[in-house]
């Protein structure tokens, strides 16, 4: 368990996920399903249920090459990212991982420090070597984090995402050296 503080000062929590947190990792998707475009998942898409919930989060507890953190304040989650590894031999040296911030509690240097805590566990596992990512390539302010704490763009998929509009989307692959 770690302790930030925010741009502006407020206290935040890193911790790794529980069993016990299902239920407001949850709540918290359906705000941020809710609140943009930048996300992969529709709201009317997320039926998980408080079960399904925990067995994921205790999938990835049992499994030392994985990881779900979140962001808490005044018990609340305001931020939450989940990394893994591929499941075939020959490429279990890299994983990928999704970062969020609920919508209210952006541009304070939550999702900076939910990333920094993952590479520095990745750095620290024996296993992991690469960290990648993908990012819709209209998410500039996420794109500059990424930039900033050290991703390289390897790679792009042409219209991969063909939003509610109509519109269609890139997403960008980056990536990260462990070792």
């Amino acid at each position: 368990m770690n302790n930030h503080l925010t741009r502006n000062g407020k206290e935040f929590t890193i911790r790794r996920a529980g069993e016990k947190d299902a239920e407001n990792i949850i709540n918290y998707a359906k705000i941020l399903f809710s609140s943009t475009d930048q996300v992969l998942t529709t709201l009317p898409e997320y039926t998980i249920t408080v079960e399904e919930e925990k067995v994921w989060i205790n999938n990835s507890l049992k499994n030392p090459a994985s990881i779900i953190l979140i962001a808490e304040m005044d018990n609340a989650v305001v931020g939450l990212l989940d990394f893994s590894t591929k499941n075939r031999k020959k490429m279990a040296h890299i994983g990928e991982f999704g970062v969020s911030v609920h919508p209210g509690y952006q541009g304070n240097g939550i999702g900076q420090k939910l990333i920094e805590t993952l590479l520095e566990w990745a750095k620290n596992n024996r296993q992991i070597e690469k960290v990648f990512l993908n990012v819709f390539a209209t998410n500039q302010r996420a794109i500059n984090l990424y930039k900033k704490l050290g991703f390289t763009e390897e790679g792009r998929h042409i219209k991969a995402i063909k939003q509610l509009s109509g519109e269609y989307t890139d997403i960008i692959q980056m990536y990260i050296e462990t070792k």
